[in-house]
C-alpha cells in the first residue's frame, strides 16, 4: 500500500455520510471503524454492537484479522442450529455466480442475459 487507508468506503446519502474503514484492503478480516454524520458535518465513529455480547467465545479474538472470519462462522453456525438465515449460505453463493456468468455472457454478446 503506498499510502492512506487499507479499506476505505463512503457512502454520500441525501441526509448524511457513512464512512468505513479497515487498516487493510480486507473489510472481511480486519476490524472495521464506522463513522457518520447527518448533513455536512465530519463523520464521528459510532457505536457498532458488540458480536462478543452475542458470541461470548469471539471475546478473545476482538482486534485481530481473525474476528471476522470467526463471526462469519459463529453466525453461519447460528443459522444452522436456529434454522434461520441471516447469513448468506451455499445457495446465496449459487445465485451470485449464476448472477456473475449472465453479466459475462451479456458483455459478450451484446445481448440482455436473464438468470
Amino acid at each position: 500500500m503506498a499510502g492512506g487507508t487499507g479499506f476505505l468506503w463512503e457512502i454520500n446519502g441525501t441526509d448524511g455520510t457513512l464512512r468505513i474503514t479497515a487498516d487493510a484492503a480486507y473489510p472481511e478480516i480486519y476490524p472495521l471503524s464506522v463513522r457518520g454524520a447527518q448533513g455536512r458535518n465530519e463523520p464521528a465513529e459510532l457505536d457498532v454492537p458488540a458480536l462478543a455480547q452475542k458470541w461470548p467465545a469471539l471475546s478473545s479474538m476482538e482486534g485481530s484479522p481473525a474476528y471476522n472470519v470467526a463471526r462469519a462462522y459463529a453466525a453461519f453456525a447460528a443459522d444452522i442450529e436456529n434454522g434461520t438465515h441471516a447469513v448468506p449460505d451455499f445457495a446465496d453463493a449459487v445465485a451470485r455466480h449464476e448472477t456473475i456468468a449472465a453479466i459475462e455472457k451479456s458483455a459478450a454478446s451484446g445481448e440482455r442475459v436473464k438468470t
